[in-house]
C-alpha cells in the first residue's frame, strides 16, 4: 500500500472514530434529558410567541386590562431573543392583583414524578410562580386540546423558590437571570392530598408578577421568563403518612403560605382573585 493512501486512510479511520464519539455523547445526553412535554416554554414560535399561554381574561373584573401587560421581547442584556414579559410597573396593578399568565396544559399521570423548571429575572416583584393540576369540569367537552375554561383547579402546588426558602407565598426571583425547579408531588403529601391528586388529569404551570419591593420599585416592576419546562422524570413515590392536609383543593402549600396568615385567616377558603375566568381558549391570540 502506498504511504498517500495508507495515511489517508488512518486519517479517514480518525475521523469516522470521532463521529462515532461524538454521536454517542449526543445520544446519552439525550437520554439523560427527557422531553420537555410543555409546548412553546421558549417563547419561539414563529407564528403566535404567546402560543398556547392563556393571559386574556375578559371575565374576571380584576384582569380585563391583563393582556395589555403580557408580551414577548428580546432582553438584550442577556443576549436572550424571546423572553416573556409581564409588566407590572403600573404600581395600582403590582400591589394589587398583579399580572398573571398561564402555561399550556399537559397531560399529568398522578403516578409519575414530573420537574417544572424555569429561567426567570425580576427588576421589582417578588412574583408567585406554581403549578396546578387541573381536573375536568363537569359537562367539559373532553379532547387532547382542552379549552381552559373547561378545566377546574384540584391541587395549587406549592411555589417554585429561587433562593433557600422552604416555605412562604412568593418566589423571590432575583435581579439576575437565575434557574429554580420544583419535583411534584412532593414526597411529604398527605392522603387527603393524593385523593385530590389522583382526580387531576392536566397540568399547568401559573406565572404572577405582583407586590413590588417598595413604592418606588414600581416603575420598575418587570418579570422576565425563559426556557420553561415540564419534564416526567420518574415514578412518584410513596405518600408518606401524615395527619392533616390541605383545607381544600387538595393545596400542597398549605404549610407554607398559611403560615404567613393570621390564624383566623387561615381557615378561610383559598380562592385567590387571580383564578382562572378566561373568555379565550389556550390556542387563541391576544386582542
Amino acid at each position: 500500500m502506498k504511504t498517500g493512501n495508507y495515511t489517508g486512510m488512518v486519517w479517514f479511520c480518525a475521523a469516522l472514530a470521532l463521529a462515532f464519539s461524538v454521536c454517542a455523547q449526543t445520544m446519552r445526553s439525550l437520554k439523560q434529558e427527557p422531553p420537555n412535554l410543555l409546548s412553546n416554554g421558549d417563547f419561539e414560535d414563529e407564528e403566535d410567541p404567546l402560543k398556547g399561554w392563556t393571559y386574556v381574561f375578559d371575565n374576571n373584573k380584576h384582569y380585563l386590562k391583563n393582556h395589555q401587560y403580557v408580551s414577548v421581547t428580546a432582553d438584550t442584556d442577556s443576549s436572550r431573543p424571546h423572553v416573556l414579559k409581564l409588566d407590572a410597573t403600573d404600581h395600582d396593578v403590582c400591589v394589587n392583583q398583579g399580572v398573571q399568565i398561564y402555561s399550556p396544559p399537559v397531560r399529568f399521570d398522578p403516578k409519575k414524578l414530573y420537574k417544572v423548571s424555569l429561567s426567570a429575572r425580576s427588576t421589582g416583584p417578588k412574583c408567585r410562580i406554581y403549578a396546578i393540576g387541573y381536573r375536568w369540569k363537569p359537562g367539559a367537552k373532553k379532547s387532547n386540546h382542552p379549552e381552559f375554561s373547561d378545566l377546574r383547579e384540584a391541587v395549587r402546588f406549592q411555589p417554585i423558590y429561587f433562593n433557600n426558602a422552604k416555605t412562604g407565598q412568593f418566589s423571590f426571583v432575583p435581579k439576575q437571570w437565575k434557574r429554580a425547579e420544583r419535583l411534584i408531588p412532593t414526597h411529604d403529601r398527605s392522603e387527603l392530598q393524593q385523593t385530590h391528586l389522583e382526580n387531576c388529569e392536566w397540568l399547568m404551570l401559573k406565572i404572577l408578577a405582583l407586590d413590588a419591593t417598595g413604592v418606588d420599585k414600581c416603575d420598575e416592576g418587570i418579570l422576565y421568563v425563559d426556557d420553561v419546562k415540564i419534564q416526567e422524570i420518574g415514578n412518584a413515590s410513596e405518600v408518606a403518612i401524615r395527619k392533616g392536609g390541605a383545607n381544600t383543593k387538595g393545596f400542597e402549600g398549605d404549610k407554607s403560605w398559611k403560615q404567613e396568615r393570621e390564624p383566623s385567616e387561615a381557615m378561610k377558603k383559598l380562592t385567590p382573585i387571580s383564578g382562572p375566568h378566561p373568555s379565550k381558549g389556550p390556542n387563541k391570540k391576544k386582542k
